[in-house]
């Protein structure tokens, strides 16, 4: 075994470094021949958009002449029997089986030793390797060895798959890469254009280092750098000044950010340094930004992560200009979709914003600061697109799903077709859910529901009161913590808290206190742990450091001084004594703020985060000790169903659909009713259609959700009763699956005409 783990190695090495899947298949019948002294070796591909045929794309054994001829149906011969078991078949007698069928032009006849392994992936069938001789039957190192050798075929053929590669082989059309890929929601929307796409010319991991000693020269090379520090910090001035006309204030700030990253501080200084001690320019430059990029890339918080993304992007503008790269004025179709491997917030400031239809990226998530500008300016993105072939895709017609995170490469007539009216119902929608911006979230038979947004950064209040928001159902306090290289003073926290508060002057804004630790670490108070979902964050943390907790608290105390529309939030609460010492802080830290402005001051509602197990089945005694409970979805779901959401193995597991969250949902809202407490949610689920469909028949009066999902809410709410939502969760609670929750509520939606409100969700 370890001579056949050391072959396997050699073998994945050498696939890897294969420039196509064709290459990477013919590499391995023809290691395979030797390594396991086989006499023949197929592989047989699962062919994309016709599932029920298995063609032999490579072969080292059999006559000349039968690659790509010879099909076979699932569950047709030995090849198709492996596949629809889905498992490793061995027979020293090939053709004496019942399922055997012979193909004359392959002279397989010869060896009957037959050993077939499917290749899978996320439960798919991709194919299936075969081996046979003439004599010597295959043992249990063989098929352990196969199976391990299938596993890492298959992360290239899904790769072959997604890119269309496969494709290309079985028709013959190379020229064209249509295929489907799979991304995540960025920006809300679907819509199609010409792709446009952003190449980054120059590489900040392969700029070559030189060394300079001569004072001249270092003082050459700081110039240079000071010199395109300042162009490109201009440009950036300047784009905020031309994005004005698109975006408020608030959205423009963010370019005005970057341009004051180049001002000074370490970025610069660290850069000065490196080119005094005897580096040329772009190489001081080079190590600077991988180093600061680094600290953040380290980081499990996905907006954290994403700010690396920011600072490679300036770099990268940087070093372009000391290289003198610059590109003449390109020609931008009437309508376009931005395709990149890594697409910027000033990448996108600098296109023909009118053009632009939407973006594509193989990079970035919904925390990206272009995917928060996307949902800004109402155009559809789709970040991290695994397997993007953005090289390829120049000119080809693009459709961005920003619902569903898929991106269509140059579809078929068929699909194109099918796409465009997608894309035009999808326009009928957003002008009719325009309409209902200042009417209210009441069912067809008078039932009120107020609905809120979730946000955490400015650029998300303009967006928030345009959309009819009625104030402010979770605003994450722990962002202005994350951007910072130390916690922020009380009088910082107070400038930020009062800013948003004033913003929302008179409509409620939910304050959710600290909600770090684990997965969501700060740059300098870091934590390390093996299970960050299930380790010290959220209140943990800010109860074992109460300096954190109660600077923090006055900090909101003093903000809503006057204003009055403060609610405070206490995350991860799991058991009545971290709810009772949360309690006992927050009243000292009103306490000192009213000695301190000399006049007494109104205590907040205080509410509760239900979205630990435990704390359902104390929701009585926790309901009497605040004045409401938000119930996030997201958290109770994954602690429910045991599911990792971001894990991409199990994340189709993962639904706040599934009967068991809708009947811990149900065991929420009786007990909080028992005591008179308001229920809110503001998870995910309070801003999908069928989760407010089930949420409101529970009983639920205040959703929370993104800016861009409020309308479809309301266009939900406003074409159902109340007593019909009762009674459809009556039904679906007591299903056996999620899937079947979902089909339920999808029929109710179309029933009425609503089905394009979630068509990307079927």
């Amino acid at each position: 075994m370890p001579s056949l783990i050391h072959t396997l190695q050699k073998l994945v090495k050498k696939v890897d470094q294969a420039p196509d899947i064709q290459q990477a298949l013919e590499i391995i019948v023809e290691n395979l021949i030797g390594a396991l002294k086989i006499d023949t070796c197929s592989i047989f591909i699962n062919a994309p958009n016709k599932e029920e045929h298995l063609v032999l794309m490579a072969n080292r054994g059999l006559n000349e002449g039968i690659v790509g001829k010879i099909r076979l149906k699932i569950g047709e011969g030995l090849v198709g029997l492996v596949a629809e078991k889905a498992e490793p078949i061995r027979l020293d007698h090939a053709y004496t089986h019942k399922n055997y069928v012979y193909f004359e032009e392959s002279g397989e006849d010869a060896f009957p030793i037959f050993m077939g392994i499917p290749i899978i992936s996320q439960r798919k069938i991709l194919g299936v390797l075969v081996l046979q001789r003439a004599q010597v039957a295959f043992d249990s190192d063989d098929e352990a060895f196969m199976t391990t050798l299938s596993t890492q075929l298959a992360n290239a053929i899904t790769h072959a798959r997604s890119s269309g590669e496969i494709a290309s082989l079985l028709t013959d059309q190379s020229a064209s890469i249509s295929c489907t890929l799979n991304g995540v929601a960025g920006a809300p929307g679907m819509k199609m254009g010409q792709s446009v796409v952003i190449n980054h010319d120059v590489s900040l991991h392969n700029v070559a280092d030189k060394r300079i000693s001569d004072p001249d020269d270092i003082n050459h090379e700081v110039k240079l750098f000071e010199a395109a520090v300042d162009q490109v910090k201009q440009a950036l001035y300047d784009q905020a000044e031309r994005m004005k006309q698109f975006l408020p204030m608030e959205e423009c700030a963010l370019f005005t950010a970057y341009a004051q990253m180049l001002d000074s501080g370490s970025l610069i200084e660290d850069t000065r340094n490196r080119i005094n001690e005897g580096h040329w320019a772009p190489s001081a430059w080079g190590e600077t930004i991988q180093e600061h990029a680094d600290v953040f890339t380290s980081m499990e918080d996905e907006y954290l992560a994403e700010r690396a993304n920011d600072i490679l992007d300036l770099g990268r503008r940087v070093l372009q200009r000391m290289f003198s790269t610059q590109v003449g004025e390109r020609v931008y179709p009437q309508k376009f979709v931005l395709v990149g491997e890594k697409i910027s917030a000033t990448d996108l400031a600098s296109v023909p914003l009118e053009g632009l239809q939407a973006i594509v990226s193989e990079h970035g998530s919904g925390a990206s600061h272009v995917a928060i500008l996307a949902h800004a300016l109402g155009i559809p993105a789709v970040m991290g697109v695994t397997n993007l072939p953005y090289t390829q895709v120049e000119g080809m017609v693009v459709v961005a799903d920003g619902y569903s995170g898929k991106a269509y490469i140059d579809p078929k007539q068929q699909l194109l077709d099918e796409l465009k009216l997608h894309i035009s119902e999808e326009e009928q929608i957003t002008d009719s859910l325009n309409e209902l911006k200042s009417k209210p979230a009441i069912t067809t038979d008078g039932y009120r529901v107020s609905l809120y947004v979730n946000s955490g950064l400015m650029s998300d209040h303009s967006p928030s009161l345009r959309s009819g928001a009625e104030g402010i159902g979770l605003y994450r306090t722990e962002i202005p913590f994350q951007i910072r290289e130390s916690f922020p003073s009380e009088d910082e926290q107070f400038r930020i808290y009062r800013n948003v508060l004033k913003t929302f002057d008179g409509k409620p804004v939910v304050l959710r206190t600290l909600d770090v630790g684990g997965d969501k670490p700060l740059s300098y108070f870091p934590i390390k742990e093996d299970n960050p979902f299930l380790g010290w964050r959220g209140i943990r943390v800010t109860l074992d450091h109460p300096d954190i907790f109660i600077t923090q608290v006055r900090a909101m105390m003093r903000a809503n001084a006057g204003l009055e529309n403060l609610h405070i939030l206490l995350p991860m609460i799991s058991g009545l004594q971290e709810l009772d010492d949360a309690l006992i802080l927050i009243h000292r830290a009103k306490n000192e703020v009213e000695e301190e402005l000399g006049e007494p001051l109104r205590i907040p509602l205080i509410g509760a985060m239900i979205e630990v197990p435990s704390s359902i089945y104390q929701i009585d005694e926790i309901c009497q000790l605040v004045d409401f409970v938000s119930i996030g979805t997201n958290d109770l779901t994954q602690y429910l169903l045991a599911v990792d959401r971001n894990n991409e193995s199990v994340a189709e597991l993962f639904s706040s659909l599934h009967p068991s969250v809708l009947r811990a949902l149900e065991q929420i809202v009786q007990g909080a009713n028992r005591q008179n407490t308001p229920v809110s949610v503001c998870g995910e689920l309070a801003g999908d259609p069928m989760g407010v469909m089930a949420l409101m028949g529970l009983g639920i009066e205040s959703l929370s959700m993104s800016t861009g999902s409020l309308p479809r809410a309301k266009k939900v709410i406003r074409s159902f009763s109340l007593s019909e939502l009762s009674e459809f969760i009556s039904i679906t609670k007591n299903m056996s699956d999620a899937q079947d929750v979902r089909s339920f509520y999808i029929e109710r939606l179309d029933d009425r005409g609503l089905g394009g409100l979630i068509r990307a969700g079927k």
